[in-house]
């Protein structure tokens, strides 16, 4: 199908959107500066986050080399022996979760959902891990941990340096959407601008090892939950797996797999934002069958989240005397450790 917004003119280029429970979208021209051309994206968008909270898109402008750079640093990094890796591991009980990470997690804890554990190893960085930017975030107490150093493989020099430059990409992306976010509330394009400009976001790999026996039952490569910032931008191999719960119809439907695109999904902070207008879906990734198992799988996300001290609570158009606040205001950071510490440690 195709969305327009009826202020635009005829020679003026449409919103085109794959039509799915999980569209496909082109924002290119959100990128061109047109009014008219944003907000018919930020009306898809909208119209998107309503129901699946989940969307594809194209024309976001990064790199594909870069992107493809990523996924082969990671990729080559994660294929070394365990002992290797655990040179690079995170700190022992640090929330941060920063370096390489390969104890038991169990994400659907955060849900109240008890599944075996996850079939995945991770490895993390943050902004807030580079050298004289956490002091500058608005910490508090929490600076010791928070302030904590990124962990860099001393045999890649290349990893840490490709993984700043993807990071700077996504930074950059989040922050454009964040500005369509809130076009399609119907807010000022720049908002969030200032509760997101010393954001504490985690850039995670995801690796998911092949396997060469039957997973426990009720095991997933990572059981179903929601994200908890304000958006995930993720790349996701061909290898599939990614899954979606349709709410209405109570289903599991695969996420496609689109070349050269990103799936972006809403997080917790965003349903709390517009009182579950948009709202966080639940998501899993399957273990594989059949021979499909013997593929190892690697996703990278961004998982955007607002400044530490960002306060999040329900928008004044986004209630009424009829439909009061369904959640009580939460502090970024807090919400941000509370569901760390539940699913891994």
């Amino acid at each position: 199908m195709t969305i327009s917004d009826p202020t635009m003119t005829d020679d003026q280029a449409e919103v085109v959107v794959v039509d799915g429970y999980v569209p496909v979208l082109d924002i290119s021209g959100a990128r061109s500066g047109d009014p008219a051309i944003r907000q018919a994206v930020a009306a898809a968008i909208d119209t998107t986050c309503r129901s699946s909270g989940f969307l594809v898109i194209t024309g976001h402008g990064v790199d594909p080399e870069l992107v493809d750079h990523m996924h082969e640093v990671s990729l080559r990094y994660f294929e070394q022996p365990k002992e290797v890796k655990q040179r690079d591991a995170a700190a022992v009980g640090s929330p941060t979760l920063r370096g390489y990470y390969d104890a038991p997690s169990y994400v659907s804890t955060s849900e109240g959902i008890e599944t075996p554990p996850d079939i995945c190893e991770l490895y993390t960085m943050c902004r807030l891990g580079e050298p004289d930017v956490a002091a500058g975030a608005g910490l508090g107490e929490h600076l010791d941990v928070y302030g904590d150093p990124n962990v860099w493989p001393a045999d890649h020099p290349e990893f840490a340096e490709v993984w700043h430059e993807y990071y700077a990409a996504l930074e950059q992306l989040s922050a454009d959407l964040m500005q369509l976010f809130a076009l399609g509330l119907g807010l000022d394009e720049h908002f969030f601008d200032d509760l997101i400009d010393e954001h504490i976001t985690n850039l995670v790999a995801n690796y998911y090892p092949a396997i060469d026996t039957d997973p426990l039952p009720g095991q997933y490569r990572k059981g179903p939950h929601s994200d908890w910032g304000t958006l995930t931008v993720l790349y996701q191999d061909d290898v599939g797996g990614l899954e979606v719960l349709d709410r209405d119809a109570d289903e599991w439907l695969p996420v496609p797999v689109v070349p050269g695109a990103f799936v972006v999904n809403i997080g917790d902070l965003m349903s709390i934002w517009t009182n579950d207008q948009w709202r966080s879906t639940k998501h899993r990734v399957l273990v594989p069958e059949g021979a499909d198992r013997a593929k190892a799988r690697v996703s990278i996300p961004f998982f955007h989240q607002p400044n530490w001290g960002a306060r999040i609570e329900c928008l004044p158009s986004c209630t009424s005397a009829d439909d009061p606040p369904h959640h009580d205001p939460v502090e970024s950071g807090a919400y941000l450790l509370a569901k760390v510490q539940a699913a891994y440690n």
